[in-house]
């Protein structure tokens, strides 16, 4: 089955986007069955450029899938020999959220999230914060590696510095 550029894109978006909120401190897994759900995209307006490979989305962009969700003023789409290559959305701030099986909501949110799916790569950058459970990461830049599963933050912004709460167990 061939997929159109949106349905890759906005897989790997979902998919990337949350494999980073989980890998920032002790896990936390989505919901399992999100990803057997249909992706629902809406926007403003869509516009695909076969000859350069492009789609871009813009205004008010809702992805969906499942209890995931990922809005955006505007989300592009590259494609490299018919295969999926970057994607880059843009918002004020861009923001995407899930539950885990427990159904407590994970969040996160910056200016801009960069996928490049040749490298394995997704940044939040501007403003990144990602919130999960009784845990907390604001930086201005925040990359995963997701062949090595590996997260990094930059300082940047007001302080110039990365910022982690954990919140201690809750007494029983």
């Amino acid at each position: 089955m061939r997929y159109s550029p949106l349905h890759l894109a906005a897989y790997c978006i979902l998919a990337t986007s949350f494999c980073l909120v989980f890998a920032v401190t002790t896990p936390v897994y989505a919901r399992q069955d999100d990803l057997t759900k249909a992706i629902d995209v809406r926007a403003d307006k869509s516009e695909f450029d076969e000859k350069e490979g492009t789609q871009t989305l813009t205004g008010n962009v809702e992805i969906t899938q499942g209890t995931m969700k990922i809005t955006a003023d505007s989300i592009a789409i590259s494609l490299e020999q018919n295969a999926l290559s970057k994607i880059q959305g843009t918002g004020s701030p861009i923001t995407f959220e899930q539950e885990n099986d427990a159904g407590e909501l994970m969040r996160g949110e910056a200016s801009e999230i960069i996928y490049d799916a040749i490298r394995g790569t997704l940044v939040l950058q501007g403003a990144a914060e990602l919130s999960q459970p009784r845990q907390n990461l604001t930086s201005e830049r925040i990359t995963f590696d997701v062949r090595t599963q590996k997260v990094s933050a930059e300082g940047g912004g007001d302080t110039g510095r990365v910022s982690i709460r954990i919140l201690p167990p809750e007494s029983r």
